[in-house]
């Protein structure tokens, strides 16, 4: 089911007029594109520089790339040009004098090229954060709005049954089987992209590595900018 979403979406993409695949789209990849980039070492200013000449690449290519699994994985198109945008603002010269001792550097974190083996661990499980993130958001809109909160509540937040049944109205009994009807729901959902471990833990944990709510501000205006200008 994840996968027919996806192919979907990416389908509507074709057609640029459509705003609401494209805010679908950036919602569910800029993170990803942005947490590869901090990975290879960029500073949140060029990381979202990044996202923005990403989501252009794409909105420019999406005729040339129509989405078929036969021709290969949408992730793998995708992580080359991330990986070729990192590569041109490394090649710019006010960074490569930036990166290369003087004050002000633009790398905060350990520079890694973006071609090295541990890159590819590193795009393929920010890619795969992405589709466990989709997988909660398809749940969460066919979830009953208090069944979806007290799996929130319970399995995110942490909060005893007690706790959540009094935010949400329902008895600690049906909060627990709240909780459980959302998990098996995902697991449902999620079977073939499951690796170790719980699903809810690894959802739990992609979240936790999401990016900031400023960052995420600042990166929906700069695309939302460069969009309209095209």
């Amino acid at each position: 089911m994840v996968t027919n979403t996806r192919a979907t979406l990416l389908e509507r993409l074709r057609d640029g007029a459509n705003a609401l695949a494209w805010d679908e789209f950036f919602g569910h990849y800029w993170p990803t594109i942005y947490g590869f980039a901090r990975y290879c070492g960029c500073s949140e200013h060029t990381g979202e520089e990044i996202v923005q000449d990403v989501m252009l690449a794409v909105f420019q290519h999406r005729d040339v790339y129509q989405y078929d699994p036969a021709r290969g994985r949408f992730r793998d198109w995708l992580g080359a040009v991330v990986r070729n945008k990192v590569a041109e603002h490394r090649r710019r010269p006010a960074n490569r004098l930036r990166g290369a001792g003087g004050g002000n550097s633009d790398e905060r974190a350990p520079d890694r090229a973006a071609d090295q083996p541990g890159a590819d661990a590193a795009w393929e499980a920010a890619f795969e954060g992405s589709l466990l993130l989709a997988l909660l958001d398809v749940v969460r809109r066919e979830s009953d709005a208090r069944v979806y909160l007290a799996f929130e509540l319970v399995t995110l937040q942490g909060l005893s049954g007690g706790e959540a049944g009094q935010l949400t109205g329902l008895t600690r009994n049906a909060v627990y089987k709240a909780n459980k009807r959302v998990i098996d729901r995902l697991k449902d959902l999620g079977a073939p992209y499951r690796k170790e471990g719980r699903i809810a833990d690894q959802i739990k944990q992609v979240l936790e590595q999401r990016p900031s709510a400023a960052v995420e501000r600042s990166v929906t205006m700069l695309v939302q900018q460069t969009m309209v200008s095209r």
